[in-house]
């Protein structure tokens, strides 16, 4: 949820001109308490999110008329809506291309086929409120991370197998990507690695959820093998 907003629950908005389409993507939020809009254009969505200010929109690329793309650099644009995260929804070659996407300004991208795991993940880099229910382990370990150069220590408070959770009271640079290394004793012996992005940061007052540590999420990008065998062995186990 953007930091300046005042609602208890996030808003997102959903827009695919095809009915099914968007009946499928409002009810992966089955779980998540947000409220959700739908719209059924581009030149709907743009009304909508000028009016509504949506703290996520999650826009389909090949609509007629307006295209996704379109719409996306139209709210880029314009200084009421430039601040929404945009999550565009396309097919490659069909709709458009990866680096057209990319050009559009969006903040995340999704291509046809996806799954609602991936769906409900790349949501919740924007809204930590967006519940993925992926299982989480309690854990307790230290964490060496390296962030924008910066060599810093941390402790694990949970972790699933697409990412981790971080005890962390120290301010954190502006850079995002993040390099890890932990151990997990009790399934392997060896220190495992990986990289990721820091997805959300919970601190300073009042934070974001008060039930956790003061930290900060992070989603792994970058797994190597033996870090991802070692993780869901620790998964099962626990």
């Amino acid at each position: 949820m953007s930091p300046h907003s005042t609602r208890e629950r996030p808003l997102i908005l959903v827009v695919d001109d095809i009915p099914f389409f968007r009946d499928v993507m409002c009810a992966y939020f089955k779980r998540t308490p947000a409220d959700l809009l739908t719209a059924a254009s581009a030149i709907e969505c743009f009304d909508l999110a000028v009016q509504k200010r949506p703290d996520l929109i999650y826009l389909d690329a090949g609509m007629p008329e307006v295209d996704g793309l379109e719409c996306c650099r139209r709210l880029k644009k314009d200084a009421r809506t430039c601040n929404i995260p945009v999550v565009v929804i396309f097919t490659p070659e069909r709709d458009a291309s990866v680096e057209d996407v990319r050009d559009c300004g969006c903040d995340g991208y999704l291509t046809k086929p996806f799954g609602k795991e991936e769906f409900l993940n790349l949501g919740h880099r924007f809204i930590f409120h967006i519940e993925r229910r992926e299982r989480r382990v309690p854990c307790q370990m230290t964490v060496d991370f390296t962030i924008a150069g910066q060599q810093c220590r941390g402790r694990a408070f949970d972790i699933s197998r697409h990412g981790m959770y971080i005890e962390y009271r120290d301010e954190l640079p502006p850079e995002h990507n993040i390099e890890l290394q932990f151990m997990l004793p009790l399934v392997c012996a060896d220190p495992l690695k990986a990289g990721g992005r820091v997805a959300w940061i919970n601190q300073g007052f009042p934070r974001k959820n008060l039930k956790l540590p003061q930290g900060f999420g992070v989603e792994f990008f970058s797994i190597p093998e033996p870090t991802a065998a070692a993780i869901d062995k620790y998964l099962e186990k626990y």
